[in-house]
């Protein structure tokens, strides 16, 4: 199955309730889009199902200008955040390892899949993670999020090399460029139980709270904080700086100079000057559907469909 659609989603034609969720759920609160894994009792393990919830949902707040900030989350009272791929899924012949009649290079990985909705998201994305993570709970529902805030209690493993695989979801893309490529190797390669706190991978998490409950409420304050100080538009250019960085630090600055000149004339850098020098938090009027210029993105788009999509 391909779950990456190239179908743009607008709120008039799909709330919610017409994205057909079911392992996850979506709430709206103050332009914050909640999205809580919902197989509390299958340990929220990931399923083709999840896959699919979290691509759409991550696509309608990347597009929808009422969102201004993605928080995912798991009922704190849940056996786990996430415990990883739904292996009785995977016995059954799903996705998630590769279905038989895909050849090597067709098959797309769900879980890359998910990853690359969340980290092309043009929006603030957190991950609250109140709870034990293994596998894609940390390659999919953490590595690809701007901020994670974690649960010092939660048990966290990357257990591929010791099943006989490899790390899956764009992981050994993204956890090199996260933690550096020292401490990825041994995160990735070691396949041992950790905790938030253990120095090889403490400084990927923004926050490390004592309490589970905690979590978020703490990563919505941050969305929050986030969200009304900031231009949406700086926010999607500034990601994409981040992400897709020139070649040198020559190509670097044509490209943040181009930037500067497009959003230096925009109506949100007026009100940032002025909500400046007035002293007071700005409102920020442009929205993503109507401002960003042609030139965005910069960057080669690859097609990463399924060779037999339709779409």
């Amino acid at each position: 199955m391909n779950y990456v659609s190239t179908t743009a989603v607008t709120p008039a034609v799909s709330p919610f309730d017409a994205l057909n969720l079911t392992d996850v759920t979506a709430q709206l609160e103050d332009s914050i889009l909640i999205v809580t894994l919902n197989r509390s009792r299958k340990m929220n393990s990931f399923s083709e199902k999840m896959a699919a919830d979290l691509v759409r949902i991550f696509q309608f707040g990347d597009q929808d200008d009422r969102v201004r900030a993605i928080v995912l989350t798991a009922d704190p009272t849940a056996p786990a955040f996430c415990a990883g791929a739904d292996m009785e899924e995977v016995a059954r012949g799903s996705s998630l390892l590769g279905r038989k009649e895909d050849t090597e290079t067709e098959h797309r990985d769900p879980g890359g899949q998910v990853a690359m909705a969340i980290y092309n998201n043009r929006k603030i994305t957190v991950a609250a993670v109140n709870g034990h993570a293994s596998g894609v709970g940390l390659t999919a529902l953490q590595f690809p999020f701007d901020f994670r805030i974690i649960w010092s209690g939660s048990k966290l493993t990357i257990p591929f090399v010791r099943l006989g695989i490899v790390p899956e979801s764009t992981s050994t893309y993204l956890l090199s460029r996260l933690i550096g490529e020292s401490r990825a190797t041994a995160v990735l390669f070691s396949g041992a139980v950790m905790q938030p706190d253990a120095p090889v991978i403490s400084n990927l998490y923004f926050q490390v709270l004592p309490d589970r409950t905690d979590v978020l409420p703490a990563a919505v304050i941050l969305a929050k904080n986030i969200a009304v100080n900031s231009s949406q538009t700086s926010i999607a250019y500034s990601k994409g700086l981040l992400h897709h960085a020139g070649s040198s630090i020559e190509e670097n600055h044509l490209l943040d100079s181009r930037a500067m000149k497009l959003l230096g004339s925009s109506r949100d850098a007026a009100e940032g000057a002025k909500a400046f020098m007035q002293r007071r938090k700005p409102n920020f009027p442009d929205a993503l559907s109507r401002s960003l210029s042609p030139w965005y993105p910069w960057w080669k788009v690859t097609d990463v469909r399924h060779p037999k999509s339709k779409l």
